[in-house]
């Protein structure tokens, strides 16, 4: 299990600010809307919400994240909890938004059930393609560390458009990009294996097994020897009205 409080992901946080951007640009937030924003990590989409003069609430499982995002929104209720229990009235929210977050959810039907109780108006998810390179280096790792662990997680594959449409009926499906950055493979992998809170698992289990070194090279050659490195990553906006739902 991925421990949210560890490293830090603010840096992270920083880098996925684009895609909250895109989703809070497309929820098509007005003054006075009630929006959740869950799952909201550093605050990236509560933050533009609050802007565009919604009354938001923000959960979070990691109490020091929603420290984060409090501080950095200051306005709004910020409540830890997880996806598939949410403490709100049914219909409470105008918008529902996920950035990358209810994609790690173990319970995903639970999960989906929740958000359409809570929308009274529409719900924006956003989940990774499974392309490219940081899908390709992260599944090696990934994989890698499931067996060495001998867990039987499921894992639900929120980046297929049918799985989705299995979980909430119809949903409009949009595709967006994102970009990353950095001097190296070397150093992408370096600032993920001692910073992002998965990758620190992903090495502690691992290194426990006596196969990070091997792993590691193998996800980092799948990344490509370009310097600097320049990562484009495509995502899934997912639209959910509960209403068309049923």
């Amino acid at each position: 299990m991925v421990d949210w409080d560890r490293g830090n992901y603010e840096e992270t946080g920083e880098e996925l600010l684009p895609a909250a951007e895109v989703v809070v640009q497309r929820a098509g937030i007005e003054e006075g809307q009630t929006v959740l924003d869950l799952g909201t990590g550093t605050g990236n989409a509560a933050l533009l919400a609050a802007r565009a003069g919604a009354n938001v609430t923000a959960v979070d499982p990691s109490p020091r994240l929603l420290g984060v995002a409090e501080q950095r929104v200051g306005q709004g209720e910020f409540v830890v909890a997880k996806a598939e229990d949410l403490p709100f009235d049914d219909r409470t929210f105008d918008r529902v938004i996920s950035i990358f977050a209810v994609i790690f959810s173990q319970e995903p039907e639970q999960a989906a059930s929740e958000i359409l109780r809570v929308t009274r108006g529409k719900a924006l998810i956003t989940a990774w393609e499974p392309v490219g390179l940081a899908n390709d280096a992260f599944g090696i790792l990934g994989r890698a560390t499931s067996e060495a662990a001998q867990t039987s997680i499921r894992r639900f594959e929120w980046g297929d458009p049918d799985n989705v449409r299995g979980l909430f009926g119809d949903v409009g499906v949009e595709r967006a990009t994102i970009d990353f950055e950095d001097a190296s493979a070397e150093t992408f992998m370096q600032r993920f294996e001692s910073r992002h809170p998965a990758g620190m698992m992903f090495k502690d289990v691992l290194t426990r097994a006596g196969t990070y070194d091997e792993v590691r090279a193998e996800a980092k050659a799948a990344l490509g020897d370009d310097e600097p490195l320049r990562i484009t990553s495509s995502y899934f906006i997912f639209t959910v009205e509960p209403r068309a739902a049923g």
